[in-house]
């Protein structure tokens, strides 16, 4: 009797759980329901991850990494680490999805890139050492400015670029974009590449913006934003579905939603494609 009325109580339970609080072991709700669990991975760094004033989880690469489970129906673990560790972690087959990234070599070699949409970069330097008649090229060239960068990463930085301060030693690497800003806040580097993402995260909406000049790379290429798959952990037919699925929530309007939290809105036009 005792086992029967504890089974029940366990239902009860489960049923009056909120379902707007996410947790590791949560079950995505959505059809067709399974029983797989998918690790996600993601930076412990805004925009991508973070956690609110409320204490709730948020960031672009959460809510996207989630839409994608949830529209699968299954289950999730999440994995918050720095970019060494989620290559590491590709390596030793320790996941699953990861989100959101720019393509880069060493992640190829173990997982598959989905791109989400393309952006430009921006140079961001500091209005100490640069003028309005200042360009990308000035900057470069200009022996008294540090560039920042993530650690492991090239974020937005050109491999040409980045032998060529670290040549000279006016680049410094930390962990993670809040690394860069901080360093950028603080003038212990004067200048980076961003992105309409993170500039507004860090500069706009702290309202830092006009301590900086912000150049676009109006030649410059585009960068492909999105998600890696496990080639090893996943089927080809699961990342097919994973790939549909991506395609589907840039063609419902659902990457535009969640990315209009993150962004300033006149700078969504820089994201192509979005459907707006």
């Amino acid at each position: 009797m005792w086992g029967t009325l504890n089974k029940v109580v366990a239902v009860l339970f489960f049923l009056v759980l909120p379902k707007t609080s996410w947790s590791q072991d949560q079950v995505h709700s959505g059809t067709p329901k399974c029983e797989k669990r998918y690790v996600l991975s993601f930076q412990e760094d805004a925009p991508g991850f973070f956690i609110d004033k409320m204490n709730q989880k948020n960031g672009t690469a959460y809510e996207l990494l989630l839409e994608v489970v949830r529209r699968l129906g299954c289950k999730s673990t999440e994995q918050v680490v720095s970019y060494l560790s989620v290559r590491e972690n590709f390596a030793r087959n320790k996941t699953d999805l990861y989100a959101l990234t720019t393509q880069a070599d060493d992640l190829d070699k173990f997982a598959e890139f989905v791109e989400m949409y393309r952006i430009p970069r921006t140079m961001v330097v500091s209005k100490k050492v640069a003028t309005t008649k200042d360009t990308i090229e000035s900057v470069l060239k200009n022996p008294k400015i540090v560039f920042g960068n993530v650690l492991g990463g090239r974020l937005f930085i050109q491999e040409g670029e980045l032998k060529e301060l670290t040549a000279k030693h006016r680049l410094r690497e930390f962990p993670g974009p809040s690394g860069v800003f901080g360093a950028l806040l603080e003038g212990r580097i004067q200048a980076t590449f961003s992105s309409p993402a993170f500039t507004y995260f860090y500069l706009t909406r702290e309202k830092k913006m006009d301590q900086f000049y912000s150049l676009p790379d109006t030649g410059g290429e585009f960068y492909r934003a999105g998600f890696y798959l496990s080639r090893t952990r996943l089927s080809q037919a699961e990342r097919e579905k994973i790939r549909k699925i991506i395609q589907d929530m840039r063609d419902d309007g659902t990457l535009l939603e969640i990315s209009k939290k993150y962004v300033n809105t006149e700078d969504l036009k820089y994201y192509k494609p979005l459907n707006q």
